[in-house]
């Protein structure tokens, strides 16, 4: 029987516990400016890579 891997924060990493939802975890742990931080870096590192030619 397969079983599902948790869902981790992918600011800090860590499972959420308990009956407590991605959503919920990061309104809780991660301040407004820890979240954009991320999303900008994510987004750089997306969007920074060369086309070849």
């Amino acid at each position: 029987m397969a079983i599902k891997e948790p869902v981790e924060c992918p600011v800090c990493r860590e499972v959420p516990t308990g009956d407590r939802q991605l959503e919920d975890h990061l309104l809780a742990k991660h301040s407004k400016r820890k979240l954009a931080k991320f999303i900008v870096a994510e987004t750089t590192a997306v969007t920074s890579d060369y086309v070849s030619e």
